[in-house]
């Protein structure tokens, strides 16, 4: 019952990333911040569980492809969150044994978006999708503001979720009590 439970949460976390990833405006260029990814972090850091964390790097990239302002965008954005996932969840286990887990969420929102970012950027430009002016540009606009926003974003809702957690296990076990 409790993977069911993770899956659904899963789901409402990336339900609302794509609600603002979609309503994000652009800044300048035809990429713009994605704010699904943040919303991916929280799904990787929050559920300890690997299938959880592939089936929701593999649904952020169909839904942030499918909310792509990017002509052709939509390989690249399936690209960029598969690979993006694969590199964080060793990365989080990795860290967790030495490191707090609010650290390890700002590590991986820094490295997550700087990952997505590149891989996004260097995707579209070797499928003629973006040329390479505009991925230098874009960058700039939009891979670095993201990663300023997605650490804010990233720590705040990464603490709301743990207290919502503990104060659920409380009130089951004196449910089941």
């Amino acid at each position: 019952m409790k993977n069911l439970r993770d899956f659904v949460l899963a789901g409402l976390l990336l339900a609302i990333g794509v609600v603002l990833h979609y309503i994000t405006p652009s800044t300048g260029t035809v990429v713009k911040p994605d704010f699904l990814l943040p919303m991916l972090f929280l799904c990787l850091l929050c559920f300890d569980d690997v299938k959880v964390g592939f089936v929701a790097g593999l649904a952020g990239g169909v839904l942030a492809g499918i909310t792509t302002n990017v002509p052709g965008g939509f390989l690249p954005n399936l690209i960029d969150k598969i690979i993006t996932t694969a590199v964080l969840i060793p990365l989080i286990y990795a860290l967790k044994r030495f490191v707090n887990m609010y650290v390890i969420s700002i590590v991986v929102s820094i490295v997550g978006t700087l990952i997505s970012g590149l891989v996004f950027l260097g995707v579209g430009t070797a499928m003629k999708v973006l040329t390479a002016e505009t991925s230098a540009v874009a960058f700039l606009t939009a891979v670095l503001p993201a990663i300023a926003v997605n650490v804010l974003l990233v720590a705040l809702l990464f603490g709301v979720l743990k207290q919502t957690g503990r104060l659920y296990q409380r009130v089951t076990r004196k449910v089941s009590s």
